[in-house]
């Protein structure tokens, strides 16, 4: 009879420590993210559970990780996220974070080039975009595919005139 009891009391008290953990996991998921603007995360390809905690808590977007592998254990529907670059929003949640690297949806960066601008003048608004990264040379710029294009859609005095141009992000 003694028995009974001690092993009804364990499985009391363990059932009780499963469910106080579990409750712990879902309040870390539902957690703000320690952010006070708008943030962009890039996620290397080949980024696993243990590399992504790694990186959040080194961005310093969640406060404390120690929850974290639990939540991908119990959720694994979170725990399939894609490599990108994503953009984090204040008041998101842990959750949502995960839901929106394993949707994929990455961020999108908008550079507006105005009907009938110059070459130069279009390479200072690729130089001011906040989040895009200029990488043509000074000297590349003669042999540049956006010069070939330009010579192409040449109405008069170097005036560019519709080219759809599309723009990887940083």
């Amino acid at each position: 009879m003694k028995k009974v009891k001690f092993v009804a009391l364990l499985v009391v008290v363990i059932l009780a420590l499963l469910f106080w953990g579990y409750q712990k996991v879902e309040r870390f998921a539902d957690t703000p993210l320690a952010i006070q603007q708008e943030a962009i995360f890039k996620l290397p390809a080949g980024t696993g559970r243990v590399a992504l905690e790694g990186l959040l808590v080194r961005d310093k977007l969640i406060r404390n990780g120690k929850w974290f592998p639990w939540l991908l254990k119990i959720e694994p529907k979170l725990a399939a996220f894609k490599a990108g670059t994503y953009r984090f929003t204040p008041g998101m949640t842990v959750r949502q974070m995960l839901e929106l690297l394993a949707s994929g949806k990455e961020a999108q960066f908008n550079a507006r080039f105005i009907e009938g601008s110059r070459l130069s003048d279009w390479m200072s608004i690729l130089q001011q975009a906040k989040y895009l990264k200029h990488t043509l040379a000074v000297k590349a710029r003669r042999k540049s595919p956006l010069r070939w294009a330009c010579r192409q859609a040449r109405t008069r005095k170097g005036v560019c005139t519709r080219i759809p141009i599309p723009i990887p992000p940083a």
